[in-house]
């Protein structure tokens, strides 16, 4: 795992006290609502971006300067990226291009988050204010946790995944990759979330949940398949 926040870790071990010997120079890819967030929480520890890069926008986003569009991101003398597109199958297609391209990916944290020292980050995720990842919990790649999210003991979640701000992940969940948990929603432990799922706002999940549905309610049932 590499991670900036109050304190950031190296290489893929799960430890969160080692302290980069130098500040690191960070260019943040897309800088809609989710680059905002991922921009604050940089400035918030202390580890500001050098900039965005985005197709679409000019000018700047919480006073960090839009540097060009994403083709200029070779010519940014930079040392580490962070995915920022809120989208996960975009978000996962985008990071293998770059990182075949030899980019690295890095993990933000907000400094008012909380991560167990058990706790496994995989590189190129986005941990919000208030988010809480408790002993032994997995989050994979890439993975969004926002503004308040809890991720309790031993569940896994897996890469590109998104969990919304005030979701509730229980103990020993499995959540597969590239599934939306939707605002607010929570998944009770020991159940199982399938991967490319939509999870609907306020749902809270009973029973596991199979690949690729959309599912809400209280208890959630699939409504319908995706795809």
């Amino acid at each position: 795992m590499d991670s900036v926040g109050p304190r950031a870790a190296q290489g893929c071990a799960s430890d969160h006290s080692a302290i980069p010997s130098a500040p690191m120079r960070i260019v943040i890819v897309g800088a809609g609502g989710q680059g905002a967030i991922v921009a604050d929480a940089l400035l918030r520890a202390d580890t500001p971006p050098l900039g965005f890069v985005d197709d679409a926008r000019e000018g700047d986003v919480l006073g960090v300067p839009i540097l060009g569009r994403l083709d200029a991101l070779a010519t940014i003398a930079h040392d580490t990226i962070v995915v920022a597109i809120g989208d996960n199958a975009a978000r996962r297609r985008l990071c293998a291009e770059l990182v075949a391209r030899g980019e690295t990916l890095v993990t933000a944290r907000h400094p008012w988050s909380s991560i167990a020292a058990s706790a496994s980050i995989g590189a190129g995720s986005m941990i919000s204010a208030g988010a809480i990842v408790a002993p032994r919990a997995t989050i994979g790649r890439g993975v969004l946790l926002n503004t308040k999210c809890s991720v309790d003991h031993d569940a896994v979640i897996g890469d590109f995944v998104h969990l919304s701000p005030g979701s509730t992940i229980g103990g020993n969940v499995h959540v597969g990759e590239e599934t939306m948990i939707g605002l607010g929603a929570s998944v009770m432990s020991d159940c199982r979330v399938g991967a490319r799922c939509v999870i609907g706002a306020g749902a809270v999940v009973v029973r596991d949940i199979p690949d690729g549905v959309v599912a809400f309610g209280v208890p959630a049932r699939v409504q319908r398949r995706l795809g």
